[in-house]
């Protein structure tokens, strides 16, 4: 039995004797695969391909652990822009509701403006009659006292 193995897959090699091979045929060598190995880090896998000699490894490792590198960056970079639209989709809620309010707080304004200024007729109104009352009083009161001048006076 023997083992060969490149890169990060190893398999391994058995000879059968003649009339027990897998399908009966004499010393046909079967290959059959052994436990795959997780890939090591790029980094020393890179230093294990050039003290090997085997340049082109190395770099198809570097650009491996390079995207590697991209693709979490790019999902980091993914989540920040899922949180950013959430939080710019919360100033939007709380914008419209702040403009909701301030529509009723203008259209309260503009009825207590309306109130206000139907108040303010209404005591002008009310001053004008008082005054009417106030004139109408000082003009009585005066005849009042011309006519008691009158009649208390001795000459006659």
């Amino acid at each position: 039995m023997g083992v060969s193995g490149t890169g990060a897959t190893a398999t391994t090699t058995a000879g059968y004797a003649a009339g027990d091979g897998p399908d009966g045929a004499g010393g046909l060598p079967a290959r059959t695969p052994a436990l795959e190995t997780v890939p090591p880090d790029p980094l020393s896998q890179v230093a294990a391909d050039r003290a090997t000699g085997s340049t082109g490894w190395g770099a198809a490792a570097i650009g491996v652990a390079t995207l590697d590198r991209i693709e979490a960056a790019a999902a980091k970079v993914e989540a920040d822009i899922a949180v950013a639209l959430r939080a710019y989709a919360d100033l939007q809620a709380g914008a419209g509701a702040a403009a909701e309010a301030a529509v009723h707080a203008a259209q309260s304004a503009m009825a207590s403006a309306g109130v206000a200024t139907e108040a303010e007729r209404q005591v002008r109104i009310s001053l004008r009659q008082v005054r009417q009352y106030v004139v109408v009083t000082v003009v009585l009161l005066v005849v009042v006292i011309i006519v008691l001048a009158e009649v208390t006076s001795p000459v006659r």
